[in-house]
């Protein structure tokens, strides 16, 4: 396998490396406990043999070869006859036999029955015969304690200077080797007791059973392994591969049995990709020698399809091998996974143009494109009266509408151009490049003009238009957000102007946009700190002139005493998702004076309040609204009071709210009646308690007979459907008197009976 070292690995090749490595380790010292207990069990079945008055040390020593590596041997033994000197009893050199060696601290220890190695004997007092038996001081030593009875012995293993010298391994088996000798022929020599020849049966009896657990383990390992998941290879110095698994043999291309022993496919390729392969290799080995883990991502084909595979390299040591550990993993599904998430996370799921984060990132690009010369622009694209089509149709056929829309503008466009859907029916368009202002004009009118024409959806022929709004980089701002602003105060000028138009960004905008800020900021502060209060405007009955009701219109009061009528703040309060927070303090402040105004006009007046239209259709808010009507404990005196549109509209009101309200007690008025776009008969259709006649029909109605024939008609259906009728907008008296006389009419309300005003204001009115 082939990698490219750029990459470092991922932190799960880490963790299978190293879990790789741990099963290779244990495999091997399982391997090699199987191989000691082979020898132990061998030299075992040599000291058992022992006969008649044969000297035991002697088959203690013939049983050596069988164990261990050594260039000299010798057994010293305590002399039969007693002394403190250890004599040589058996050596392969027949020159050291009945050498005498003195005992110090060394024999001692080891007599005592330490197993002691060395790497030099230079200095010892032990070794001060070593010198004329024409042993050198410099090699290593294996000291190894064996007792048999009362007699004690060393069994002295030696290395010549130049090779290696014992290690832990080979003091480990030497402690199980003295063991072993000293029980064996104490055994031999005990044959009276059962007991200790039991346990050595059973000691023997658990050595070959731990070489079939090592047998098995090792083989479960391979098999383990063979059945990962994820490809794993491992190859050597020569690229040659020693391991690999029935995945990694896969995506090879081979079987495992013709790849083992061999160089992988890439590596041993002839003919014309040869000297690539070679090319392969000498990387393969570079990377080996410098040790540097590296990961890579590779396209291959499988079964005729193409995959994505995730390659990892290691270059470990193991003992005194360089071997290349190596993973390979299909992530293909991940990938496609990876791509598709990126798609939703920067693309509209709609429309699939590109979001408002992906556009953010694309105009950021240009932005440092054009850093040294030219010029874009970012145009704001808003669709004019697209609510109407979500509350008159449906939101599905809004949404065929959008996808229809972008389609169009999308066609329209050149292809260095990116339109991008940011929210609801507000799309971005950047024009990029663009020589002059000239050029984006053209672009612009292509776009307008597209969406001019009528769009077909679900059979339905819809007529629509688009305002835009055009920013230029880098006259109007150095950044996506400064860009983005400015095209959207450019919007606001083009629908003042006339819908379906375009606005270029221009000075008198930014004071009009800084003007617009500093509004948003001051209504956050307002609605956080409660600065609205109400203003009622009284509901009189003709008949007496008497008030029978109030209607509770909001205003803002700045702190400095200035009033803020609705028209300056309403719209961007519903732009800015303020407008709830307001309409419930109306309805706290109207729970908190309306005892007071009934002290002054009766216990049966009521109090009105208004719901919008995009309120009225969303039950967040209503959930909300009828909560907070239920614990004011006054919901049988109030009257909310929505546009025809908004109950026309919103047929889930009329299913899922109406009914509620009524439960409640509260009463339901139908504002500005006339105004919108429903007939005399959609009254049939609104279950409605009162019905508001807008002031465009009671202006100069007196003098105008075809108002007086309209309100003549509404009242001849509000009296069929048993509907209270309210004249708004009373404000000269010829109008109050031609009600009075030709109408029947019982409430009116308007500036002949009172202007809107604060509670404090009301009560001198009433006497108080």
């Amino acid at each position: 396998m082939s990698f490219d070292p750029s990459v470092p690995p991922t932190e799960s090749n880490e963790a299978l490396r190293e879990a790789l490595l741990s099963l290779r380790r244990d495999y091997d010292a399982l391997r090699q406990a199987g191989a000691d207990v082979q020898q132990l069990l061998e030299a075992l079945e040599s000291l058992l043999g022992v006969e008649g008055e044969e000297d035991p040390f002697v088959r203690v020593f013939s049983s050596l070869r069988k164990v261990f590596t050594f260039s000299q041997a010798l057994m010293l033994a305590e002399p039969e006859g007693g002394g403190e000197a250890l004599e040589c009893i058996v050596a392969e050199d027949a020159g050291l036999l009945h050498s005498r060696w003195p005992v110090a601290a060394l024999f001692r220890k080891v007599m005592g029955g330490k197993v002691v190695a060395t790497f030099s004997t230079a200095g010892l007092p032990e070794w001060e015969v070593a010198a004329g038996l024409g042993l050198s001081p410099a090699g290593s030593a294996l000291l190894v304690p064996v007792r048999v009875r009362e007699r004690r012995g060393i069994l002295l293993l030696l290395r010549d200077p130049g090779l290696p010298g014992f290690d832990r391994g080979n003091v480990g088996l030497a402690r199980r080797y003295s063991v072993l000798v000293s029980h064996a022929l104490a055994t031999r020599y005990a044959a009276e007791s059962a007991a200790e020849s039991r346990r050595l049966l059973e000691l023997s009896r658990q050595l070959r059973q731990s070489e079939q657990v090592a047998k098995r383990n090792a083989d479960l390992l391979q098999e383990l392994v063979r059945a990962m998941p994820v490809g794993v290879a491992v190859q050597d110095e020569a690229g040659r591969l020693l391991v690999v698994n029935d995945a990694g043999a896969q995506l090879l291309g081979a079987r495992v049995e013709d790849l083992l022993g061999e160089l992988p496919p890439h590596l041993r390729a002839e003919g014309e990709q040869a000297q690539e392969a070679q090319l392969h290799l000498a990387r393969y080995r570079e990377r080996l020698a410098g040790g540097l883990p590296y990961t890579r991502e590779r396209s291959v084909t499988l079964a005729g399809e193409a995959r994505t595979v995730l390659l990892t390299g290691t270059p470990v040591r193991i003992f005194d091998e360089y071997l290349m550990l190596s993973t390979s993993l299909d992530i293909t599904e991940r990938k496609r996974f990876e791509e598709e998430m990126q798609r939703h996370a920067f693309h509209d799921p709609l429309t699939g143009l590109p979001n408002r984060a992906l556009m953010n990132e694309i105009v950021d690009k240009a932005v440092r494109a054009h850093q040294e010369r030219g010029m874009f622009a970012l145009a704001f694209i808003d669709i004019d009266n697209f609510k109407q089509v979500n509350d008159y149709y449906s939101h599905g056929m809004g949404d065929q509408l959008l996808i229809a829309f972008s389609r169009r503008v999308a066609e329209s466009l050149r292809p260095s151009d990116t339109l991008a859907r940011i929210s609801g029916d507000e799309f971005l368009l950047l024009v990029d490049p663009a020589q002059n202002e000239a050029e984006v004009a053209r672009v612009i009118e292509r776009v307008l003009e597209a969406c001019r024409r009528p769009f077909v959806v679900e059979c339905h022929e819809l007529l629509t238009s688009a305002s835009v709004g055009v920013s230029f980089y880098p006259a109007h701002g150095g950044d996506y957000e400064t860009l983005r602003r400015c095209a959207d105060s450019a919007i606001y000028q083009a629908k003042s102007l006339r819908k379906g138009s375009v606005a270029y960004f221009d000075a008198s905008m930014g004071h009009a946009l800084t003007a617009r800020m500093d509004l948003e900021q001051s209504l956050r502060a307002a609605v956080r700190d409660r600065h609205f209060r109400n203003a009622y405007q009284p509901k009189v009955r003709l008949a007496d002139e008497t008030v029978v009701g109030f209607e509770a219109l909001v205003r803002w009061v700045e702190p400095d005493g200035r009033i803020q009528p609705p028209g300056v703040f309403i719209e961007m309060a519903g732009e800015l998702g303020l407008l709830d927070d307001i309409t419930l303090q109306v309805l706290d402040d109207i729970a908190r004076e309306l005892p007071c105004l009934s002290r002054h006009y009766g216990a049966g007046i009521s109090v009105s309040f208004n719901v919008s239209a995009q309120q009225a259709g969303d039950m967040q808010f209503i959930d909300r609204l009828l909560a907070a009507i239920s614990a004011s404990g006054i919901a049988r005196r109030l009257v909310v009071e929505l546009t025809e549109d908004a109950l026309v509209a919103a047929q889930q009101f009329q299913d899922a709210v109406l009914p509620r309200l009524r439960a409640l007690g509260v009463r339901v008025s139908i504002d500005d009646f006339g105004t919108g776009y429903s007939s005399l008969s959609t009254l049939a259709d609104i279950t409605a308690d009162e019905l508001k006649v807008d002031r465009a029909f009671i202006t100069g109605i007196h003098e105008r007979a075809r108002s007086q024939g309209i309100l003549k008609a509404i009242e001849s259906v509000c009296r069929a459907l048993q509907i209270s009728m309210v004249a708004e907008g009373v404000e000269e008296v010829e109008e109050l008197e031609y009600l009075r006389s030709h109408t029947g009419i019982a409430t009116v309300q308007g500036y002949c009976f009172g202007r809107p005003a604060f509670l404090e204001d009301l009560l001198p009115r009433s006497g108080a």
